[in-house]
C-alpha cells in the first residue's frame, strides 16, 4: 500500500508542477499585456496577482506533500497575500 501512495503523490506532484507551468506562461503574457499599455488593461493586475497567488499555493502544497512544511506554510501565506492584492488592486481599479 506504501508503494501506491508514493506513486498517487507522484502523479500529483507532476500534476502541479504541470499546472504551475502553464499558469507561469500564462502570468507572463499577461504582464507583458499589461505593462505594454497600462490605461487600457489595468483590469489585468487582479488577474495577474491572482494568478501568482495560485501558483504559490500551487507550490506550498508541494511542499507540503514532500515534508517541507515551514516552506509549503511561508507559500501558502504568500498566497493569502497575493490574494488580498489581488481584491485590493480591483476595488483601486474600480470594481465593485
Amino acid at each position: 500500500m506504501f508503494a501506491s501512495e508514493n506513486k498517487f503523490q507522484k502523479i500529483i506532484r507532476t500534476i502541479l508542477d504541470i499546472l504551475n507551468v502553464l499558469l507561469g506562461v500564462g502570468l507572463v503574457v499577461l504582464a507583458v499585456m499589461a505593462f505594454i499599455n497600462t490605461d487600457n488593461n489595468k483590469w489585468l493586475f487582479p488577474i495577474i496577482f491572482m494568478m501568482g497567488g495560485v501558483m504559490n499555493l500551487f507550490t506550498g502544497i508541494k511542499a507540503m506533500m514532500t515534508d517541507r512544511k515551514v516552506t509549503g506554510i511561508i507559500s501558502v501565506v504568500a498566497a493569502a497575500v497575493l490574494a488580498v492584492i489581488s481584491i485590493m488592486s480591483y476595488i483601486a481599479i474600480g470594481g465593485r
